[in-house]
């Protein structure tokens, strides 16, 4: 059987670009693939151009083509190069009329968001299936991710423009951000297809990826069966999740063991395995003297974007209970929002003044060295997600042998076991509110003060497998069914129907 050519079509790429998850399930699905015969490759934009950040973690560099499309008034003019890097192809698209700032969706001098930011991705996909009509590389199956890709099935529609209608797999990452375009944006972006994809004022990518991609998974069973079934988690596209029918599937993510591995993590100057846990504690101790906590206490950390959709609104509420309640140390690692990231510091702040300053330590930026560290420092870790649709932070916290305290939704649900007294991996609480996020870390602190217990769910959480072999083997059998047509797509592969 001749390996199947599959090409990811991804906004992030770990380490070149990453903002999320996304981009960590982009650098490590593609090699993950080439076990089970695929041959996988990916293309994303070239922030800041040849000369600019994402260039430099991505060098060497090498020219492959340059290209012309046609584009609202004019033409957009682009070119592509290609990485090895990696280990598998990556090619970035070098759009200087979109791409030359820095920023992945976010300006990089100040975070606002792009004036052009409708038009942004919809010209990286203009560009990239104009350079697949050029003919290399040659492609069997296309796999998109999230709305910044979401408009390729209707825009291989394109009249007059040339290009493959090659299959298509659809990855919903999240469904809290769907690309959505106002009409009168899209009519200026000049784009002639069959029929009009607008529906109810705007054009809503995720909406017609759903509908017309050969299949549609998510990264969890557990979050696909909620966007079906529940309007709020899929932001108003429930009934077009269920009318996909069994072209919608979860696939959960994985965790790459040669970057998430206490090990041989080179960001942890103490290393150690489940069975020699000392390099834990000393790292803890390494950790809490950077931070200025006292490491006698129980370590409690969180790392992630300080979102709404990751619970930040229980997470602040709940590290100030349990500061003032019990006798742990905290410490918050991450970015987001401009007005999260002041009630962050806010929050420290007021500890500060009411006498808790030593017992928090919060970290308002993005270091990926500091998150190893505090993932294998942290007794407990803290993940207190609104919506998770799979989720790595879990993940990670079990492979460094910290129990996560999870709200059980989407991904959280599938990927950790609430502690029994005997057997589980972690922590888990059923409603969405600060009081219940702080229940569920006094239950992990009553097992952390019962030593041969905790060593028991460490240990437990650090033998959960959670690498990419699996994940690889069910994206290679849908890729084949899809390319070879094993599911149908049905009437939804025509263009204008459904509707937010």
């Amino acid at each position: 059987m001749s390996p199947l050519r599959v090409l990811h079509l991804a906004a992030e790429c770990a380490p070149f670009a990453k903002v999320g998850g996304l981009g960590d399930v982009a650098g490590a699905l593609p090699a993950a693939l080439a076990d089970e015969g695929v041959e996988a490759s990916l293309v994303m934009p070239l922030y800041g151009g040849p000369d600019g950040p994402v260039a430099r973690r991505a060098a060497p560099l090498v020219h492959v083509s340059n290209g012309s499309v046609s584009f609202g008034d004019g033409f957009l003019e682009y070119a592509v190069w290609r990485s090895d890097a990696l280990g598998f192809p990556v090619y970035l698209v070098d759009d200087p009329a979109h791409f030359r700032d820095a920023g992945v969706y976010f300006r990089a001098a100040d975070g606002l968001p792009f004036e052009n930011a409708a038009a942004r991705f919809v010209a990286f996909q203009l560009a990239v299936l104009d350079w697949l009509a050029s003919g290399a590389p040659e492609v069997d199956l296309l796999h998109l991710h999230d709305n910044h890709a979401a408009l390729v099935p209707v825009l291989q529609q394109a009249a007059d423009l040339g290009f493959l209608d090659l299959p298509t797999v659809f990855t919903v990452h999240s469904a809290d951000h769907q690309g959505e375009i106002p009409a009168e944006v899209w009519e200026r972006l000049g784009l002639r297809l069959p029929a009009s994809p607008v529906a109810g004022g705007e054009v809503n990518a995720m909406r017609l990826a759903v509908e017309m991609a050969g299949a549609v998974t998510t990264v969890s069973p557990a979050y696909a069966a909620e966007l079906a079934a529940d309007d709020a988690v899929a932001h108003g596209l429930a009934a077009q999740f269920r009318a996909a029918g069994p072209r919608l599937v979860g696939v959960l993510n994985g965790i790459d063991p040669a970057v998430w591995n206490p090990e041989t993590d080179a960001h942890l100057a103490h290393t150690y395995s489940a069975a020699d846990l000392a390099g834990k504690a000393a790292t803890k101790a390494a950790v809490c003297a950077e931070l200025n906590l006292d490491a006698a206490r129980p370590l409690v950390a969180f790392v992630g974007r300080l979102m709404p959709e990751k619970g930040v609104e229980i997470l602040l509420e709940g590290v100030g209970a349990l500061v003032r309640t019990t006798d742990v140390s905290v410490a918050l690692l991450g970015t987001g929002d401009p007005e999260h990231e002041a009630e962050v510091r806010g929050l420290a702040g007021m500890l500060g003044r009411d006498g808790f300053g030593d017992r928090l330590a919060a970290v308002v930026a993005f270091d990926e060295g500091l998150a190893h560290r505090l993932y294998a420092a942290a007794d407990v870790f803290l993940m207190p997600s609104r919506s998770e649709p799979c989720g790595l932070g879990q993940m990670y916290a079990m492979a460094y042998g910290t129990p996560p305290v999870v709200h059980a939704v989407g991904g959280l649900r599938d990927t950790v076991r609430a502690w029994d007294g005997r057997d589980g991996t972690g922590f888990c609480f059923d409603a969405f509110t600060c009081e219940a996020l702080v229940a569920a870390v006094n239950s992990a602190l009553a097992v952390y003060a019962d030593g041969p217990a905790w060593r028991r769910l460490q240990q437990n959480a650090m033998a959960a497998d959670f690498s990419w072999g699996a994940s690889a083997r069910a994206y290679a059998a849908l890729y084949r069914r899809v390319a070879a047509g094993a599911i149908a797509v049905g009437d939804a592969r025509r263009m204008g129907q459904g509707g937010r």
